[in-house]
């Protein structure tokens, strides 16, 4: 009675070679590799850090630490373009300019705003928003 049992548990759960009229053939699919995948994010990976450019200076995003909204001074402009795809356009496209401008970022998104941080020289660091919260971001 044990193997007669044991036989049936071994049919049901799969684990005899024998096939069954009910098994649905396997299906092979194409995974893309790690690296496709980083391809299909977009060109933003491809920057090498997150970058606003104000006032005709480019400042570097420091994302790693909040700031505190108690340290957000003025509000002294805001995010004009994003310049995250420029490496996805034709090079022979004479519409795109591929040079920074007063108010471009490669993360930030259009009309997020630029700020004064208190105490400090907006020559040297301002504050921008993203997400719901504050980032410093130093001149290069």
């Amino acid at each position: 009675m044990k193997a007669y049992i044991f036989l049936i548990t071994m049919l049901l759960t799969g684990y005899a070679d024998i096939p069954s009229a009910y098994a649905e053939p396997a299906i092979e699919a194409d995974v893309p590799a790690v690296a496709d995948a980083e391809e299909q994010t977009g060109s933003s990976s491809s920057w090498e850090y997150p970058i606003v450019h104000f006032r005709d200076n480019t400042y570097r995003i420091i994302m790693e630490r909040p700031v505190n909204s108690h340290k957000v001074g003025p509000r002294l402009g805001r995010v004009q373009r994003n310049i995250s795809s420029f490496e996805e356009v034709d090079e022979g496209n004479s519409l795109i300019d591929t040079s920074y401008q007063n108010g471009d970022s490669n993360i930030l998104r259009v009309e997020s705003p630029i700020y004064k941080l208190r105490s400090h020289s907006s020559k040297e660091c301002i504050v921008v928003s993203h997400m719901n919260k504050y980032y410093k971001a130093y001149k290069k």
